[in-house]
């Protein structure tokens, strides 16, 4: 299943999928199969512009979606898990991981502030301690390579500190696996989910086809297989 999770974007996304589907009809035709090759096609072509409609991806995405707390509690840790864009110049931007991470720490929320993921958690250590950030208040995890291995490693950390409590901080739509796979680890978690950034789409025509739509169905199925994927490992 690990294995799944590193080509499930490119299996999971609909472009490809209405592709793959294009080219059976095309074979269906060479074997002069005509009407099912029609009804592929057709598949094809349906499929691709459901999923490119800002109404289903926005559907798919406010199943996953786990609204921040009304009031925000204080915590032991905030844990901000890398696989967003970094800030260029501005990590006091809110609508990032490093943003949201930051804006919680500069409100006393929590006096530690935990990155996790190998490929971000150095250049996120590194820019907040340019933002103000002691390195006495920061706590660096950058071998986990997967958000099972994000949950695990941090707990591990966190614990030998003697510390439970974490204000998490993801995308909106990893949120509720994230979350989950932490609390697996035996932390009391509050969501922080970063802003969303899908208002575009939430303007625009619900049935017309648009690139960002499709971008964002795929993501959000790609996340569905996850989430499934890790019940069955028992990892949440």
């Amino acid at each position: 299943m690990a294995e799944f999770m590193d080509i499930a974007p490119r299996l999971l996304h609909p472009a490809l999928q209405a592709l793959l589907l294009g080219g059976m009809s095309m074979l269906l035709v060479l074997l002069r199969k005509q009407v099912p090759a029609l009804a592929t096609a057709l598949v094809a072509v349906a499929w691709i512009w459901f999923a490119s409609t800002p109404a289903f991806a926005l559907a798919l995405r406010d199943a996953l979606v786990t609204p921040a707390p009304g009031a925000m509690p204080r915590a032991d840790a905030i844990v901000v898990l890398g696989g967003d864009k970094l800030p260029v110049n501005d990590w006091s931007r809110a609508t990032t991981r490093a943003g949201q991470g930051l804006a919680l720490w500069r409100a006393g929320l929590a006096p530690v502030l935990l990155v996790s993921g190998s490929d971000q958690a150095q250049a996120l250590a590194q820019g907040y301690e340019v933002s103000g950030v002691p390195a006495r208040d920061l706590r660096i995890e950058d071998t986990s390579t997967n958000t099972h291995e994000n949950a695990r490693n941090s707990a591990l950390l966190l614990r030998a500190s003697g510390l439970s409590e974490i204000l998490l901080v993801t995308s909106p739509i990893h949120m509720r696996r994230a979350a989950a796979a932490f609390r697996h680890e035996g932390l009391t978690v509050s969501a922080v989910p970063t802003a969303d950034t899908h208002a575009m789409l939430e303007r625009a025509p619900s049935w017309l086809p648009r690139r960002d739509a499709l971008t964002l169905t795929a993501r959000c199925l790609r996340e569905y297989v996850a989430m499934w994927i890790y019940r069955e490992r028992g990892w949440t």
